[in-house]
């Protein structure tokens, strides 16, 4: 049998889509190994969002061309975000087989055996790649990608240079894949997309992100539906009604803030001011007082004084949310920001991380208690377990723990909050479904 090593690097979209193209050559007969292995085809799933993913994928690609100088017969693909902007400086790096644009993925087998190296300028496409897979790289959690590209081209970001233009999945094929995951078993389904608030917006079907999620709340079988980041300004009010009124929509939303400076905000050609996203987190509080928010911020954006790190953190101070994912600056080639003047050193960088890094562990331990104070129901479905407890993710994106000799495994289950354990919530049983 034909071995297969693929190895990803970023967001889950890009793990969305590996785990899709191991299942094509799986049909083909080959077998998926780890990427230090041997193999007969090495696939590198890129990134770009800093210099760091730029220095991992290329570091990849060369492991994989010392594979190929040791046995000239093995294939080396290349796929993903840093491949798409840097096809020439991958193509210097040795004898590499393919390069496959953004929006090729699904046909990647096919590529290799027609040995067809087509590469497509990812601003030219306007159709969404469709891909698709009825096992997941976790063995509970289903992630479903249902968009890709984004149109708004925010000064420090190279995301949309490297995926092109919004796409949007068929609704009757998004449907279609999760009753197949359904029917194998998964209960909870994250839905993923480059900007996915965007979702539906090229299309003239009337149809968007709340008429999707209204459609998968019905499939028989799916428990807990979970969405990816959400820009501020796409949290429309018919995203949020159907929420208010979902018994499936998880209490948990990501949105991006990235800059808490009203100045910075227009610099990086954001599409909302701090008053803006001021009112959506209270409104989210209004609908569901326990909703757990976590938000994207940047330290570090060229121009990003003292004083203006000083707005962005009070700002944060001044807010409800739950936890922070906090991004240190990475000038990009060929963004607004990476031309703008007073650029901020590295180690202010390091320091201004640091604080907004002890403000999110703060807001999240002051969560907790009132998730346990306030006896908060949750639930999740079980994933691992360990030391005598069970664990698993729940809705309110907190760690739950619950104590069990019973094999639990994939349950979907509700808990009540006992007290606060590791980096979560020890719990007991509420109500049990599916049993």
């Amino acid at each position: 049998m034909k071995k297969i090593a693929a190895i990803t690097f970023g967001c889950k979209i890009n793990q969305y889509e590996t785990a899709c193209i191991l299942d094509e050559f799986a049909a083909h007969g080959f077998e998926s190994v780890n990427f230090s292995e041997k193999a007969d085809v090495y696939l590198i799933n890129s990134c770009t969002v800093t210099n760091r993913t730029d220095y991992k994928s290329r570091n990849a690609i060369r492991k994989a061309l010392q594979r190929k100088k040791e046995n000239p017969k093995v294939k080396v693909i290349v796929t993903g975000c840093y491949a798409q902007r840097n096809f020439s400086e991958i193509q210097q790096l040795g004898n590499i087989d393919l390069i496959v644009d953004n929006n090729s993925k699904s046909k990647i087998f096919q590529k290799l055996e027609e040995e067809n190296n087509d590469f497509r300028d990812i601003l030219d496409v306007f159709e969404f790649d469709e891909l698709s897979t009825e096992k997941m790289f976790e063995h509970t959690r289903a992630f479903v990608k249902v968009q890709d590209g984004c149109d708004y081209y925010c000064a420090y970001c190279a995301i949309p240079f490297a995926r092109g233009h919004s796409r949007s999945r068929k609704k009757e094929n998004v449907i279609l894949q999760i009753r197949k995951l359904v029917d194998n078993g998964y209960k909870e389904f994250v839905l993923g997309g480059i900007n996915l608030g965007l979702y539906g917006k090229e299309r003239d079907e009337n149809y968007y992100l709340a008429d999707l999620l209204s459609d998968i709340e019905k499939i028989n079988g799916v428990e807990l539906i979970r969405l990816s980041s959400i820009e501020p300004e796409l949290f429309v009010s018919p995203l949020s009604e159907v929420w208010a009124q979902s018994e499936k929509i998880a209490p948990h939303f990501h949105i991006p803030l990235q800059v808490g400076s009203d100045y910075l905000l227009k610099k990086m050609n954001r599409r909302y001011s701090t008053a803006d996203f001021r009112k959506l987190i209270e409104k989210l509080h209004l609908i569901k007082p326990d909703v757990a928010i976590g938000i994207d911020v940047i330290a570090g954006l060229p121009g990003e004084s003292e004083e203006l790190f000083r707005e962005t953190y009070d700002f944060l101070m001044s807010l409800d949310f739950t936890y922070l994912h906090v991004f240190s600056y990475s000038k990009r080639p060929g963004t607004k920001a990476a031309k703008m003047k007073n650029q901020v050193k590295g180690d202010v960088i390091n320091r201004r991380s640091g604080k907004l890094i002890e403000l999110s562990e703060a807001k999240k331990k002051k969560y907790l208690k009132e998730i346990i104070s306030g006896k908060t129901p949750l639930s999740g479905v079980l994933e691992t377990f360990e030391n005598g407890f069970w664990t698993a993710l729940s809705d309110h994106y907190v760690r739950i723990y619950f104590p069990s000799s019973e094999n639990l495994k994939g349950k979907f289950m509700r808990f009540k909050p006992i007290k606060k354990y590791k980096d979560g919530i020890e719990v007991e049983i509420f109500r049990q479904i599916g049993f």
